[in-house]
């Protein structure tokens, strides 16, 4: 028979005690934040999440996102120019967790990107906020390297109410990889040291 109340092998989840190895990473994080700040990085790390926001903060969609949609025969509609925004914003996340020196740097930068996007643009931060997309467009990033893109691409076509309209995939295959261009092309130009 069973004994219900035995708890040999339950193992305990969380510590009471910070061991030696926790004391070092805390250690380790201290030296980095002092590193980062004084040779200039967490300034520049701000710098660039604040200034990332304009290719995403308009209103009205500008000319070169209405000639890219046309050159898909997609018409940008509200929905469709909220979705190529929510995929911009995603992108410029992506960069930021990806080609900056370090993780620091990563969420310094990801972090003044949201503060300054919910000053400037609230009502799309909020929009934003209630978003599935971006853990659609993560799983996307979880398969083969060579698909992400196009999976990418699909996701955004879902996203607009366009499930396998090849021209809405195209158009957001597209949208990431330029996006990708042009933040890889801004965290380049901060010359992080």
């Amino acid at each position: 028979m069973l004994n219900h109340n035995e708890d040999s092998d339950m193992k305990i989840v969380g510590k009471s005690q910070i061991t030696k190895e926790d004391a070092f990473d805390v250690i380790q994080l201290i030296e980095e934040t002092k590193l980062q700040r004084f040779n200039g990085n967490s300034a520049k790390a701000k710098a660039l999440g604040a200034n990332i926001v304009s290719a995403f903060s308009y209103k009205a969609a500008p000319d070169e996102l209405v000639q890219l949609a046309k050159e898909h025969n997609v018409s940008i509609t509200d929905d469709v120019l909220l979705q190529m925004k929510i995929l911009s914003v995603f992108s410029a996340e992506y960069c930021l967790d990806n080609f900056l020196p370090s993780p620091m740097l990563s969420t310094a930068a990801v972090g003044e990107l949201y503060d300054v996007l919910q000053e400037l643009s609230p009502e799309f931060y909020e929009e934003l906020s209630k978003s599935t997309a971006f853990s659609f467009y993560y799983l996307c990033l979880k398969k083969c390297s060579e698909e992400e893109d196009r999976l990418i691409g699909e996701q955004f076509a879902c996203a607009c109410g366009k499930k396998g309209d090849k021209a809405y995939e195209s158009l957001g295959t597209d949208l990431h990889n330029i996006n990708v261009k042009v933040y890889k092309k801004a965290i380049h130009g901060f010359h992080f040291v």
